[in-house]
């Protein structure tokens, strides 16, 4: 148990080391942006106080009294515009017929195309709709944690107005901002398979509070439309019935709007073809803007061409001019000149006051932004400052060149060239506003280099700490050495978190830096000079095939990083990768069977046969080892290839076409229905061939015997959930009326019972683990299997009933050799059913072809080496030949093989690298939705997101395992007849704690290693592409799904560690107790 303890405790203080690296480098890479606590006011110097018409305003004159704010979700802006050449049956064209008729009255009704700034997730987009200024990347990673808006914004700007604020739909804008409204209506927002209740609820007070006079903001947020498109996608017969429902919404609206009230109707952001969003694709960028009023809103003019695309944050400066409070000091948005082209007040209209107008809009929204890049600049100086003081001087010249032209207005009234000069004029504005919005975009985010380069070296010292750690696994000791260095990591880890989280750049981190440099060149002379009590024949640094080219497709793996190509068409790689390493471990196994066996005596048995028979046996061809390793490795690399019919496309990726297996089963068009009924018996199908497949091998292995927990969950739990997991998916098709008809409790409830069924399950085979059964001493029973071991053992006891007294019976155990492989096969299948059911139809398919993939790489691994050869041939009675078996069984070329195809396989269950890509749905899988705390959802989406990676957590002791259970078919048709000694199975493993202790240490090591490699790779490349282009869109995503993706490894590896912990204390306390029975 000491030494058990010991193994644990190393391995999760590399995990710290590694954590702590990851949280270090975060800190400083996905910084938000520097926030000026800072708020607009009345009191300025540039507002013009000369209007004498209309009410009077702050800045300007109030437009309008009132104003209502409809957003609804997911707009996206082809579901506004009317096409004409568009097909009646797409569901999402032409159904706001409003907007259309309403289009027809320019002057009253505008529709723009409104651009979302990345990252297009809903609590990110109001942000940026009520401020005006632009969420960062990180920003994405709260989009279920909203907290108070304490910046600049119009919502707080209407209330020290005294304005009153009613709001009605999604919570979202409660958390954001609590207690600011007069009256609210908010309505839970997390459930994407709610189509109804949000808008159904809005639609209940809207009318009825619009009606009334106590407001003067009412702000509608519907959800319906987004929810759709995450639960069935654009094209689906749902999303025509909700625009169709919002589209009267509008109408009704706008019958009871009043001269002095605006409308303006957005959306928040687009969706993809599939209903996701969050990323920065053309679809999920673009939104609508539809305004409206029953009076004039603008003027019809040829001064300028009139712009049909806006940013979103251009909304924040016109709403707050038009209703006369301040523009909130943090923004970055243009107004929307065209709504300032007209005035009611205006008895005669004319070009030069359609201009002035909407200058002085412009004016006024550039000296707000003026005021702003002052104070930021003096929080921040990342602001190149020869740009700033160009910007400066630009505005400076357009504010002399208005008083120039104001005082020549008075003196020589409207002409001509002061319109041209006011249009000029304009120009410089725009000019303005615009370059300020473009630096800002370009060094928004300001990255702390010291936090950054600190998170690298402690990954550095990590990764060191897991080579050394690699090197002493083949002691039976832990070496002394080994508390000097923990010790040391603990000063340094001291030293860099108090630097980077509570010092910060106010102190030098010099100290930090040599502690790092010097803790990692120690690391390495212990390492190097570190020498094992016997000599290691083979290790991961061995010159070999096998070695030399997992180290390359390692080392590639860290450098095609810093290739954004690489990372847009990783899946494809990674293929190529696991494919190559498949072939280079076939021929290592051919190799193997030419080398290590002798076949001489078989060819001469061959030519006596071919003179016998002069007739040619292709069967006796076909069944050589050495064909019979071809084509594993041949059906091994067709479902690779095959998985790949699961990926998702993402943006970048031109040619790629997306899946149907992707889509919801419910949401596939009619034309389908006969594909729809081949999918899901297909995905049903894999489900009862894995858990038929788990019952062969088990009755196989002889651990079908007796009625342990383990044994009664494969014959009755298992096949429970595999039933109630194909009915829910069953349920989860049906058309979206008869499913949302149902009660809630029947769309919960298998899901549910999978859940408590997979628990008790994992409850139950972790108290007893155990697959074994002992025959009972004088029992009588009968054989009733086709196979050569059951006779043996039947004989062999007539044999000992015979000859031997009673009380000298050996005891008889069944799967003896299979302990420890069949009890982790049954947590191997508690975790494939519950990601399974968290995959969901269409995916999970791919998680078959993953077990099936490392069955039968299994099977040329335990082929292809030596490890098995040297068990067999030592000393058994000591023990020797596990430990010289240990000695030679290089684990390195498995774990690269492994990490690779299941870095395949992440792809292949219908996932990227993107924050669209992610499965939201997956986080109602048996619940409702309105989750008080978001634990349980972010653990289900975790799961469906990194069900490749969990599954190869809890897959890998195999490495270790599999070799000594001699395989399933091919190592033994090799070596059936030719190798010596008693067959013991993975029960040698209980011989000798240190040398078991050794082979799971040095296994899970070098998992962590790889992984360390791979995240250092994507921290190296986002840390020098800081200021690429594409950091946001490709580097900053695949940094942080490699760092969630190795805390998922780390995590589970733990628990498969314990769980094999368990197994071996549970086998030797059954072996103690039978060794208490005989001495009886």
């Amino acid at each position: 148990m000491g030494q058990n303890f010991k193994c644990f405790f190393l391995l999760c203080f590399l995990i710290l080391l590694y954590v702590c690296g990851l949280l270090i480098f975060a800190k400083g890479f996905l910084l938000k942006r520097v926030v000026v606590e800072r708020n607009s006011s009345c009191k300025v110097d540039f507002a013009m106080q000369s209007d004498m018409h209309g009410e009077k305003g702050c800045w300007m004159h109030v437009r309008y009294k009132k104003a209502i704010i409809i957003v609804i979700d997911a707009l996206r802006y082809d579901f506004a515009s009317y096409d004409s050449t568009a097909n009646d049956s797409i569901p999402y064209k032409n159904r706001l017929t409003f907007i259309k008729n309403s289009l027809m009255k320019p002057n009253n009704a505008k529709l723009y195309k409104f651009i979302a700034d990345p990252p297009t997730t809903t609590l990110q987009r109001l942000k940026g709709l009520t401020t005006g200024s632009l969420p960062t990347f990180v920003d994405a990673g709260s989009n279920f944690a909203s907290s108070e808006i304490t910046e600049d914004n119009f919502i707080d700007q209407l209330i020290r107005h005294n304005k009153r604020i009613k709001f009605l739909g999604d919570d979202t804008w409660i958390g954001l901002f609590p207690n600011r409204f007069y009256k609210q209506f908010p309505y839970p927002s997390f459930n994407v398979k709610d189509l109804h209740t949000v808008d159904d609820g809005v639609l209940k007070h809207l009318y009825k509070e619009q009606n009334k006079n106590d407001w003067e903001v009412l702000v509608a947020h519907f959800l319906g439309v987004d929810h759709c498109g995450h639960r069935y996608g654009p094209n689906h017969s749902a999303m025509r019935d909700k625009l169709s429902q919002m589209n009267d919404m509008i109408r009704n609206v706008t019958r009871l709007m009043k001269d002095d009230t605006i409308l303006f109707v957005m959306g928040d952001h687009g969706m993809t073809k599939t209903g996701d969003h969050g990323g920065d694709s053309k679809d999920e960028l673009e939104a609508a803007l539809f305004v409206y009023s029953p009076a004039q809103i603008t003027s019809q003019h040829n001064l300028w061409k009139e712009r049909d695309t806006i940013s979103q944050i251009d909304f924040v400066p016109t709403i707050s001019l038009l209703l006369g409070i301040p523009i909130p000091f943090s923004n970055l948005g243009q107004v929307i000149e065209e709504l300032f082209t007209h005035c009611p007040w205006w008895q005669t209209t004319s070009d030069i006051k359609k201009v002035y107008h909407s200058t002085k809009a412009l004016r006024l929204n550039a000296k707000q932004i003026s005021y702003y890049l002052t104070s930021y600049y003096e929080y921040s100086s990342d602001f190149p400052i020869q740009k700033y003081y160009e910007l400066q001087n630009l505005l400076d010249h357009a504010e002399k060149d208005l008083q120039a032209l104001v005082t020549a207005m008075v003196k020589d009234g409207a002409t001509r060239d002061i319109t041209e000069d006011l249009k000029i004029l304009r120009g410089h504005y725009i000019e303005y506003i615009s370059e300020v919005g473009k630096i800002c975009k370009g060094i928004w985010a300001k990255f702390d280099m010291m936090s950054i380069s600190i998170g690298i070296l402690t990954l550095i010292l990590a990764i060191s700490t897991n080579i050394y750690y690699i090197r002493i696994s083949d002691s039976s000791e832990v070496p002394n050495t080994v508390v000097i260095l923990i010790l040391y990591c603990v000063v340094y880890l001291t030293y860099a978190v108090f630097q980077t989280f509570f010092v910060g750049e106010t102190l030098s981190a010099f100290m930090v830096y040599i502690l790092a440099v010097v803790g990692i060149i120690m690391i390495w002379i212990l390492t190097f000079n570190f020498s094992a009590p016997e000599a290691v024949p083979e290790t991961c640094l061995s010159l070999n095939i096998n070695n030399i080219f997992s180290w390359m497709i390692m080392l590639l793996y860290f450098v095609l990083f810093f290739s954004n190509s690489f990372v847009v068409h990783e899946d494809s790689v990674t293929l190529f990768y696991t494919q190559t390493l498949s072939w280079i471990f076939c021929f290592k196994s051919i190799q193997s069977f030419l080398v290590k066996y002798d076949t001489s005596q078989l060819d001469q048995k061959a030519k006596r046969h071919k003179t016998q028979h002069k007739t040619y046996d292709i069967m006796r061809t076909l069944t050589q080892p050495s064909i019979l390793a071809i084509f594993v490795t041949l059906l091994l690399n067709v479902l690779v290839r095959f998985s790949s019919n699961f990926r998702a496309c993402r943006e970048e990726q031109w040619t790629c076409s997306l899946s149907l297996f992707l889509y919801p089963l419910a949401s596939l068009p009619d034309e389908l229905t006969s594909y729809r009924n081949v999918r899901y018996f297909f995905s049903v199908g894999c489900v009862i061939f894995f858990l038929l497949a788990i019952r062969k091998y088990v009755k196989h292995s002889g651990n079908f015997q007796g009625n342990s927990a383990g044994i009664i969950c494969i014959k009755y739990i298992y096949p429970v959930c595999g039933v109630a997991i194909a009915l829910h998916w069953a349920l989860q098709g049906l058309p979206q009326p008869i499913l949302d008809a149902l009660p809630v409790w029947q769309q919960i409830f298998l899901p549910r019972l999978v859940y408590i069924l997979l628990f008790i399950s994992f409850i139950a085979t972790t108290i007893k683990p155990l697959t074994i059964h002992l025959l009972p001493k004088q029992e009588k029973f009968s054989v009733q299997a086709d196979g050569t071991v059951i006779p043996q053992v039947y004989n062999k006891i007539k044999q000992n009933f015979k000859d031997e007294k009673e009380a000298e019976h050996p005891p008889i155990v069944f799967g003896l050799g299979t302990t420890y492989s069949s009890a982790l096969i049954n947590f191997v299948v508690i975790f494939y059913l519950l990601l399974v059911l968290l995959l969901g139809d269409g995916t999970s398919p791919s998680l078959l072809f993953a077990f099936l993939s490392v069955w039968l790489f299994l099977e040329v691994y335990t082929a292809s080496g030596t490890f098995t050869k040297m068990v067999f041939s030592g000393d058994e009675s000591s023990g020797f030949g596990l430990t010289k078996a240990c000695k030679v069984n290089n684990i390195w070329p498995p774990v690269v093989f492994m990490s690779t195809l299941f870095s395949t396989y992440f792809y292949s269950t219908g996932h990227q690298a993107t924050v669209p890509s992610i499965k939201w749905e997956s986080a109602f899988t048996g619940f409702h939705g309105d989750f008080y705390y978001n634990i349980i959802p972010a653990i289900l989406i975790t799961l469906n997101t990194f069900a490749a990676e969990v599954f190869y957590s809890v897959l890998c002791p195999l490495l270790v395992i599999w070799p000594l259970t001699d395989g399933l078919f091919l190592k033994s048709m090799a070596t059936k007849k030719e190798e010596p000694g008693h067959w013991k199975g993975d029960f040698l493993l209980l011989e000798d704690e240190d040398v078991y202790k050794q082979m799971l240490f040095r296994l899970f090591s070098s998992m962590f290693f790889f992984q360390g490699i791979k995240v250092l790779g994507s921290m190296c490349a986002a840390a020098l592409h800081r200021r690429h282009l594409m950091v946001w869109k490709i580097f900053a995503p695949r940094f942080v799904f490699a760092a969630v993706s190795s805390f998922a490894v780390f995590g589970f590896t733990l628990l498969t560690y314990l769980i094999i912990i368990n197994i071996h204390h549970a086998l030797t306390r059954w072996v103690k107790q039978l060794e208490q029975k005989k001495k009886k």
